[in-house]
């Protein structure tokens, strides 16, 4: 059996704190932090209006006066209204084309009566109320409808041409019932041409020339 001496003993008891010294110069790997957990954001998109732009476009120009519409200034009036010739040193007769009514409804709504006439030339002309009318050659009287009669009365000018052919043959038109009810002609002699419309009641009128071609219009408030 061996014997292990006293100096062998003392080294057996030097050898864990030779392993120690060693373990504890050992380079550590360092240990990896965990990474913290990715949260995943769901956004929500929210709901939002989606407004649409309002376009506002610019008002159409103003027409010009036409057959169809009425001149914008001015309510008109009761009073005589006298036109002038064009030109005013005018030569011949000016022949009566066509007479013609209609409705419009600007500025609350007018009656319209178009008095047109052949080229360029437009004869003088004179729009009143009267008491009465009356054929200008017999002096027979002219029966309208209505409480109040509006003449018109045009210097220079016919209803039938040099042959005797009339340019205009009706003698009467029915009006459209709401302010002008009825036109009658009561006079194509000598240079003169007449016509008188019976009015639902004495209503403000207007006068307006227009070209292209010749007329002289005559609106008569609603």
């Amino acid at each position: 059996m061996m014997r292990i001496g006293p100096a062998s003993v003392a080294m057996l008891a030097l050898l864990p704190l030779a392993f120690g010294a060693c373990s504890d110069n050992e380079e550590v790997a360092p240990t990896a932090t965990p990474k913290p957990a990715e949260t995943a954001t769901a956004t929500q998109a929210a709901g939002t209006a989606t407004t649409v732009p309002v376009v506002t476009r610019p008002p159409a120009p103003a027409s010009p006066p036409a057959d169809g519409t009425v001149d914008p200034l001015g309510a008109g009036g009761t009073e005589r209204w006298n036109v002038k010739a064009n030109p005013e040193n005018a030569t011949g007769t000016i022949l009566l084309k066509d007479v013609r009514m209609g409705v419009h409804p600007e500025q609350g709504g007018w009656d319209r009566i178009v008095f047109e006439f052949a080229g360029t030339a437009r004869p003088a002309a004179v729009i009143e109320y009267v008491n009465s009318a009356a054929q200008c050659g017999s002096g027979a009287p002219v029966a309208l409808k209505g409480a109040a009669i509006l003449s018109f009365r045009f210097s220079g000018s016919a209803a039938h041409d040099g042959a005797g052919q009339a340019t205009f043959a009706k003698k009467e038109i029915a009006g459209p019932g709401t302010t002008i009810l009825e036109a009658k002609a009561w006079c194509d002699f000598e240079g003169v041409v007449g016509w008188a419309a019976g009015i639902k009641a004495k209503q403000n009128f207007k006068v307006t020339t227009l070209e292209n071609p010749t007329r002289i219009v005559v609106d008569v408030k609603q």
